[in-house]
């Protein structure tokens, strides 16, 4: 990466940003389609990203803006983030999640798997404004993730869809090994760690 991407944590200033990123994360383009309307999330999108805003707000959900890493490009402007947190309390904040997400899922939580338990580190979603992708910003924020892991002695975890070839590739780079495979917002996903 030739220029100077920084890091910080998230604020509650960053929960719209925050929100793009679980959306992203849960198969939507939100991304493009808010770079493309001129930094406008679309009308037709306006009242699922309200939603996830209010999960992003929420301290006690596992997707709340308390678990967020920012990176900044030089000027400042927020260019990506992950989400992650210690699987400590994963079942009582996916609980609450899930609550607040009533009537707007495309599948049954209760036959998901854990994304997570107690004694891990969960890199749960990931994402980079398409403007600065290809830059570095989702490896400098998938290796904070890795270090806080450490720092907690705890093995980083992630998802990783089985068509994302290009995600699998980076993730391999950095260590993470596939486990096996497991069922997630109702697709299977490789389940990946890193000591």
């Amino acid at each position: 990466m030739d220029e100077k991407f920084t890091l910080r944590p998230a604020t509650e200033a960053d929960v719209p940003l925050l929100a793009m990123v679980v959306a992203e994360a849960l198969d939507d383009d939100i991304m493009e389609q808010y770079e493309r309307a001129g930094g406008e999330i679309p009308a037709e999108r306006r009242e699922r990203m309200a939603l996830i805003e209010q999960v992003v707000s929420n301290p006690h959900t596992l997707y709340t803006w308390h678990h967020a890493t920012i990176s900044c490009a030089p000027d400042g402007t927020p260019a990506g983030a992950l989400v992650a947190y210690s699987g400590d309390d994963y079942a009582t904040r996916r609980g609450v999640t899930f609550r607040l997400f009533t009537g707007a899922l495309s599948f049954d939580p209760e036959q998901m798997d854990a994304e997570t338990v107690p004694g891990e580190y969960y890199l749960d979603s990931l994402a980079v404004m398409p403007s600065f992708r290809g830059r570095g910003v989702a490896r400098m924020l998938l290796q904070s993730g890795i270090k806080k892991a450490r720092a907690l002695g705890r093995p980083a975890i992630l998802a990783c869809a089985p068509d994302n070839h290009g995600a699998k590739r980076l993730y391999e780079s950095l260590g993470f090994k596939e486990t096996y495979i497991y069922s997630l917002f109702g697709h299977p996903y490789h389940r990946m760690i890193v000591e």
